[in-house]
Formats: structure tokens, C-alpha cells, sequence
């Protein structure tokens, strides 16, 4: 089959978030035969299926509960409901026929935005239907089928009959029983001979109700030589990203940064990941902004607008995520507005101060005031500002400005109590205005001290919008001019501030956009030894706007028929059309990515990205589900998976492949989450060479029970399997590995490595082993090795000693125990594991 198929059944509980709907008033519980029949009958699906359903529902009445492994005893399956159709009308094919109440919850679960169009295709479905669905064209046109299991059942009967539940037969267990009575909904994938799919195919799954039970089937058959192939979404280095502490390029952000969202908050990072990347790069460049371009891999998603949609007369723009090779020239990114505001009262100011008694330095605080008067100071500092000789802070001006000179006089003593003197320049016309004060210099310095190093502080980058008015008055007044003048062409004015310092124009922009003013950025050459000037501009209805700020009235302007912009600003996002696009080709470029608390999002280069992650998770009950994967001769596949339903949830799921010559079947996986959990991936090589890679970890937390593992059987000879699980269990959770590795007689020339490790956090909590080896002939070779343990208190103390936080010390311990099986999760599920695992950890390990 492929590189990478990936299947997803991912589900992520941070909030419990449940969505009310009035279907739910009319939920049966329990099971029984009128059940089963009512749901074939609402499907209206043919004979043969309601006659296979009501077998498995016999079988399921007359097997018994397992007796091994976690207790069932507490699960009341006539408390269940077996089916709950929504008011959704299934399969649909456009988003906007989904229910406003389903897709806002699965807005919240990140799915509409990211996914929908980054992905090959996304199932989506709540409680017991699918309702929504897609493929992309070109994978239709290749004979690649991606329906829900619904449909398929009757746009492809034949094929559906031919592989349903052969791979998993209803005589196979209990809940395989249950699971044929009353499956609804699910996946079915086709992937025809030789097809090579190069995007993901993902389904979500989620359960909305208490006390619901989901039982979606998913069966996935790769033909010989298919192939699939996930890309995951980076940027590259020297990428900007807006941080709580100005622009850091992103190979150099860090756990912990406080990054911009697209929210307009600023949220932690919790997670980092680079790459060696093959494929396409996409630079895409946009008017607002001449100095950056955002340049990243093909499929990571961007905010934008498109052009078609976007309406200059309304503000309220709907914004939509699309991957960069899906945006085209004249397409609108979204610029998020930061919206903290701090309301500090008085601003402290770490300076340096020298005793000359110790003939040394120390360093204390200087508070000043957070009035209008200092900010206007700091204005007129960033426009005209300097300090010499560590102890003159000097301001200077044109000889006609003199108006200026005497505000800045005023404002110095009025904040500081010091008198000012004039120095003057006749040769250059020029007049200073110069304070003597080392103290003073030092807290000048916090605003740089050469022109092209000048930028604001965190607060000041936070503040009341009426006192980052008073800094645009004066860094105005100083380095500004307002621009009017006649053409041919028509009326042409504009405002304009100028600076060296990019930084400090960046921020100037992100201040306007605050305060209701579109601003853009443009960067001019100038000839050496001469430093780049940046200017930021106004200009068409926002001339007004600006115009009251700065107290320059512009009604001139008003009779201009060509007042209108090519940008455009709502109180959330600044919108900056496309300029250019250009792609290329590279070849293991190193790319970065990194994961944001909540939002998942951030801003790089100027504009909102998502970081290809989003929150899912499920609720309540039983889910026991089903996976049927079929692969082909000389194909691969790869199911990868991070399971986090809630904690009354019974997790019973059943998942199992049939393995021919020369594939591989690959299964990469996370459980978290669910009060229990009996998951045991299995594969059935059937044919010479056939080789399977099973990789997992499970986390137990306080009352649950991950009884997770493998199942592997060798069928034919020159098949080799390899099993690697980790699981980690803390606040009295119990971690098992089951697992069963059989040779049979057959099967000669065997390899099969088997590595199961646990990690336990606290001294209440437990992990057992329980391997099962039938082997069957002697011609094998087999390894297997388990080892438990706690974490170690001298790697504690190792790395306590060099500086690093005790909490931060376990984490990485626990993160490094985890590593080789999230090093093999595609990106967002990688981010995904890590983050549930930092949850669950979170003020409770040591």
C-alpha cells in the first residue's frame, strides 16, 4: 500500500465540551432484536445485511463476557444506546449542508478548519451517522473510493459484501458479535492497484451523548502496489513568529514562549518538531508588508479569505483555513489584531546604578507613571531620540520645530522633574533638547539606544489604546508627514512614519490596527553605508481615521473618488491580499513546526497559521468499534491512531489486518483517556516476506486501565514482525501489555523482535507483562525483552544540577521514554500525544 496511509480515530477530551441537541430526548437504550431491525430499516440497506446483523446479534447473546483481562463486570450493556441518529442529513458532501449544532461542534473539535482542506479526504462522524464526507477530485478520477461505510454498503455492494467483517468475523469475540448487530457509520477506503496517494485520508469520531455507544466500522482495502503518502506542514528557518517578546525566529522558539494566536491572545508552547523535508516549498508574498514573505510546506494551513468571498463593503469577513498550495493571488490572509490590553497603573524599570562606596554595580527597579505625558515622551524619543555618553538623553529637532521642542521640555520636567537645556545647531539648523541624568538614560535604553535597534516594550506593546495614541502622536510629529498631491491619474495622499528600525514600524502597524487604522509597511534600499528605512503607511478611508489621531484634519480627502483600499480590517484581523506566489522544489530542507495551548495556532510572518493540530475527543459509554484492513501484494500501510476517549468510557475496540507477499503493515498508536481500554492490534501475515511494525504507548492515569498490546501472526514463511510499546501509569492507573506472537508450522525463517517498557510515576500505580508466544517450528529467531521502572533519581538530580526545573527534569525524562514511538506519529499526532501526555502529567508527577 503506501508510505504513510493514515486512518485516524483520534479523539482528545480537554474540556468535556458537549453539544446540546434535541435528538437526544429520544435515545433507546438497550438491545434488542427490534433494535437491530430498526436500524437496517432506517438505513434502508439490503437483505443480507439485516440477516448478518441479527446472526451477530444471536452470537452476541450467547457468548459469554471475557473472563481475562480488565474487569467488565461493571459495564451495564443494557444501559447503552445502541443507535442515535442525529438530525444531520447523512453524507453530505458540502459542509454547508451540516446542521448549524453539529458543525459548531465540530468547529470546536478543529475539524471545518484545518482539515477539511488540508486533507485528501475527512469522514466526520457524530453519534451513529456520517454526515460529512469527501474526496478530493483527483483520487476519485484514479478509482480511489472514500465513503462512509453507509454508502458504500450500497454504491458498491459486491466489493463491501466481499470484505465486511471477513477480516474480523462476527464469531470472533463478544463485542465482535455486538459489533455486527449494531455497527453504523464508519470509513470504507479503496485504494485500486498501483494507485499512489501522496495526501492523507483521515475520519474523526465522536460521541456526543451520555451513555452512548459508537460502534463505527472502518475496512480499508489497498490493492497490490498502492501507494499512500502523508506530508506534514512546517516552516522553514528564519521564519517570524510574534511572540509576547517581540519576533524570534522559529528555530528558536522554546517551550514556554508565550506566542500570538489567531485569537489575538498570547498562549503557551508546549511542544516543538523539525524535520528533513522533500517536496514543494510555497513563498507566498502580500501587499501590506514588503519586508517578509511567508514561506512553508505545501499543505500547512493559513487563515485566509478567498477572493470570490471577500465583500470590501462588509468588515465581517468569514475566515477559513486552506493549505498554501490551495491560495492564489488575490486571496486575502488574515493578520490577527492583538487584543490584550494591560492596565498598569505604574511601570517598573530594572537599571543599573553605581556605588561608589563598593565601587561596583547593582541593579534596582525605577518606577514611572503610566500616563499619557510618558508615552508621548517615549514617542518622541523612538522618532528623534538619543543618548551619549551613557548620561545625555537628547532629542533633537528642526530649528522650526521649535513648538515641539518646547512640548518635550514641558514633558520632561512635568514626568521626571528635570530641567532641560537647548543646544543649538545653526550650521544644520538644529536644536537639541538635552536631559542630564544617568537615571534617566537607563530607563531609555529599555527603548533602544541606536535608531535601527529602537522598538517598545512588552507593555507598552499592551497598553490602553488611549496611551499608544499619545506614542503615534509624537513618533508622528517626529518622523511622519502627511503626503497630498494632484496626479493625472487622480487625488494621491497619504500619511507616512519612517523608522530604521523594522521592529519598531512592525509594531507601529500592530498598534494602528488597534486602534482602527489599516497600516501597511514598506521597506526602501538605500545606498550604503546608509541603513534600510522602513515606512509605515495610511492611506484611503483609513486617512480619516488617522487623521483624528494625529489631529491632521484630511477633508480634502473626502471628495476623492478614489478613497478605497486594497485592505481591509474587522476588530479581529487585518486582511492583506496575495501579491505573489512562487514555488519550488527542495530536498531534506530542515523545517519547523511547534504546538500552542489551545488555540494551536500562531503568527508567522505576520500572518495566522495552524499548526496542522486540533483538539478531538469523545464521551461516555461504551465504543467498540471495528478496523478491517486488507493489503495487497508488495504494498504498505500504516494506521496511525491516538485514542483519548473520556473516562467512563469503555474503550473495547477491534482492530485487525491481513498482511500479503512482500507488505508491510504498519500500526503506530497512543491510548489515553477511557475508565478501560482492551485494544490489541493484530496482523495476519499471509504471505511469504510479509512484514509488520507495531509501535504504541499507552498512559494510565488514576482509575483507568489500559490493557493494551499486539497480536502478530506468522503465517507464511520469510515474515518478520517488530513490536515496540511503552506505557506509563501514575495516580494508581494499571498499564498491561498483552500481546501474542504465534509462528505457525509453516512459517519458516521467522524474525520477530518483541520490546515492551513501562514507566511508573508514583509508588501507588502498576504495570504488568503478559506475553504469549506459540511458536510452532524451530526454524525462528525470536527476542523479547521487558523491563520496568520508576524515574530515576540520579538522571533527576543530573539535570536539577545544571539548571533545568525538577517538574521540567521528569518531563523530559518521560518525554525521552516515549520518544521512538512519537518520533513515528505522523506530525499532528506526534503533537497530539505529547500534549495529552503533558496533561495528564500536569502537577501530579513527583
Amino acid at each position: 500500500m503506501s508510505d504513510d496511509l493514515i486512518f485516524e480515530d483520534l479523539n482528545r477530551d480537554t474540556f468535556d465540551h458537549k453539544n446540546q441537541s434535541e435528538y437526544q430526548k429520544n435515545f433507546k437504550k438497550g438491545l434488542s432484536e427490534e433494535v437491530v431491525r430498526a436500524i437496517a430499516a432506517d438505513k434502508k440497506e439490503p437483505e443480507w445485511m439485516l440477516e448478518f446483523r441479527l446472526r451477530s446479534l444471536k452470537k452476541f447473546n450467547e457468548m459469554p463476557m471475557p473472563t481475562w483481562g480488565p474487569d467488565l463486570s461493571a459495564l451495564d450493556l443494557e444501559s447503552i444506546t445502541y443507535f442515535a441518529k442525529s438530525d444531520a442529513k447523512a453524507n453530505s458532501k458540502s459542509w454547508d449542508d451540516v446542521p448549524d449544532d453539529i458543525k459548531n461542534t465540530f468547529e470546536r473539535l478543529g475539524i471545518p478548519e484545518a482539515e477539511r482542506k488540508v486533507l485528501a479526504g475527512v469522514g466526520a462522524q457524530y453519534e451513529s451517522e456520517v454526515v460529512y464526507h469527501s474526496l478530493k477530485k483527483e483520487w476519485e478520477d484514479k478509482g480511489v473510493i472514500f465513503e462512509d461505510c453507509d454508502v458504500a454498503l450500497k454504491k458498491y455492494p459486491e466489493l463491501f459484501k466481499k470484505y465486511f467483517m471477513k477480516c474480523v468475523p462476527y464469531t470472533d469475540h463478544k463485542f465482535a458479535a455486538l459489533h455486527g448487530a449494531v455497527w453504523s457509520g464508519g470509513t470504507f477506503l479503496y485504494v485500486p492497484k498501483g494507485v499512489k496517494l501522496d495526501m492523507p485520508l483521515q475520519a474523526y469520531f465522536r460521541m456526543n451523548a451520555p451513555s452512548q455507544g459508537q460502534f463505527e466500522h472502518t475496512l480499508i482495502i489497498v490493492e497490490d502496489d498502492a501507494v499512500a503518502h502523508y506530508i506534514e506542514g512546517c516552516f522553514v528557518a528564519g521564519t517570524k513568529i510574534s511572540t509576547l517578546e517581540g519576533k524570534k525566529n522559529i528555530e528558536d522558539i522554546q517551550i514556554n514562549d508565550l506566542v500570538l494566536t489567531h485569537q489575538g491572545g498570547f498562549q503557551s508552547v508546549y511542544d516543538l518538531q523539525n524535520y528533513d523535508y522533500s517536496g514543494e516549498l510555497f513563498e507566498i508574498g502580500y501587499y501590506g508588508n514588503s519586508v517578509e514573505t511567508l514561506e512553508c510546506t505545501e499543505e500547512h494551513p493559513i487563515l485566509v479569505v478567498k477572493r470570490e468571498l471577500a465583500n470590501e463593503r462588509n468588515k465581517n469577513w468569514n475566515v477559513e483555513w486552506f493549505p498554501a498550495n490551495k491560495i492564489e493571488k488575490g486571496d486575502y490572509l488574515a493578520v490577527p489584531i492583538n487584543k490584550v490590553v494591560l492596565e498598569d497603573k505604574v511601570h517598573k524599570f530594572k537599571i543599573k546604578k553605581y556605588d561608589s562606596k563598593t565601587r561596583s554595580f547593582y541593579e534596582t527597579e525605577v518606577e514611572v507613571a503610566a500616563s499619557k505625558e510618558f508615552y508621548k515622551i517615549v514617542g518622541y524619543y523612538l522618532a528623534e531620540g538619543s543618548i551619549s555618553a551613557g548620561s545625555y538623553l537628547n532629542f533633537s529637532f528642526n530649528i522650526n520645530e521649535l513648538n515641539l521642542v518646547q512640548e518635550v521640555e514641558d514633558l520632561i520636567f512635568k514626568v521626571f522633574g528635570k530641567e532641560a537645556r537647548r543646544a543649538y545647531h545653526h550650521k544644520n539648523n538644529g536644536v537639541n533638547v538635552v536631559v542630564s541624568s544617568v537615571e534617566i538614560c537607563r530607563i531609555f535604553e529599555h527603548f533602544g539606544r541606536s535608531s535601527d535597534k529602537k522598538s517598545l516594550p512588552v507593555f507598552m506593546q499592551l497598553a490602553r489604546l488611549d496611551l499608544q495614541a499619545e506614542i503615534i502622536k509624537a513618533v508622528f510629529k517626529g518622523d511622519g508627514n502627511y503626503y497630498f498631491k494632484t496626479h493625472k491619474s487622480g487625488l494621491k495622499e497619504s500619511f507616512r512614519i519612517s523608522s530604521t528600525s523594522y521592529d519598531l514600524a512592525f509594531q507601529l502597524q500592530q498598534i494602528l490596527f488597534r486602534l482602527g487604522v489599516f497600516a501597511f509597511i514598506n521597506k526602501s534600499n538605500r545606498k550604503k553605508p546608509r541603513k534600510p528605512m522602513y515606512t509605515v503607511g495610511i492611506t484611503g478611508e483609513y486617512l480619516s481615521n488617522f487623521g483624528e489621531i494625529v489631529g491632521i484634519p484630511v477633508e480634502r480627502s473626502l471628495n476623492s473618488k478614489k478613497r478605497a483600499t486594497k485592505f481591509n480590517l474587522n476588530s479581529d484581523f487585518a486582511f492583506v491580499p496575495v501579491k505573489s506566489i512562487q514555488a519550488r522544489k527542495v530536498i531534506n530542507r530542515k523545517v519547523y513546526n511547534f504546538s500552542v495551548k489551545d488555540a494551536e495556532t500562531y503568527v508567522a510572518s505576520g500572518v495566522s497559521v495552524h499548526n496542522c493540530s486540533a483538539p478531538k475527543y469523545g464521551t461516555n459509554a461504551l465504543h467498540a468499534g471495528c478496523v478491517e484492513i486488507y493489503v495487497g501484494k508488495r504494498a504498505k500501510a500504516r494506521y496511525s491512531s491516538v485514542e483519548n476517549w473520556s473516562k467512563d468510557t469503555y474503550n473495547l475496540n477491534t482492530k485487525r489486518s491481513i498482511v500479503d507477499e512482500d507488505a508491510v503493515m504498519e500500526w503506530v498508536g497512543g491510548n489515553m483517556g477511557s475508565g478501560v481500554t482492551m485494544l490489541y492490534p493484530s496482523s495476519i501475515l499471509k504471505g511469504r516476506g510479509a512484514h509488520a511494525d507495531h509501535l504504541g504507548v499507552a498512559f494510565a492515569n488514576a482509575g483507568q486501565i489500559q490493557d493494551t498490546g499486539a497480536k502478530i501472526v506468522h503465517a507464511a514463511p520469510d515474515t518478520s514482525c517488530n513490536v515496540v510499546m511503552k506505557s506509563l501509569s501514575k495516580g494508581g492507573g494499571v498499564a498491561m501489555y498483552r500481546g501474542l506472537l504465534q509462528v505457525n508450522p509453516n512459517a519458516y525463517n521467522v524474525t520477530a523482535r518483541v520490546e515492551c517498557d513501562a514507566l511508573i510515576l508514583d509508588d501507588i500505580s502498576r504495570s504488568d507483562t503478559v506475553p504469549d508466544m506459540k511458536i510452532l517450528n524451530n526454524d525462528v529467531t525470536i527476542a523479547h525483552e521487558a523491563s520496568a521502572g520508576k524515574l530515576n533519581e540520579e538522571d533527576i538530580f543530573y539535570l536539577t544540577s545544571r539548571g533545568i526545573d525538577e517538574e521540567a527534569a521528569k518531563a523530559m525524562i518521560v518525554n525521552g521514554f516515549i520518544e521512538p514511538i512519537v518520533r513515528e506519529l505522523p506530525l499532528e499526532y506526534a503533537v497530539e500525544l505529547n500534549r495529552l501526555i503533558e496533561m495528564e502529567m500536569e502537577g501530579s508527577v513527583g
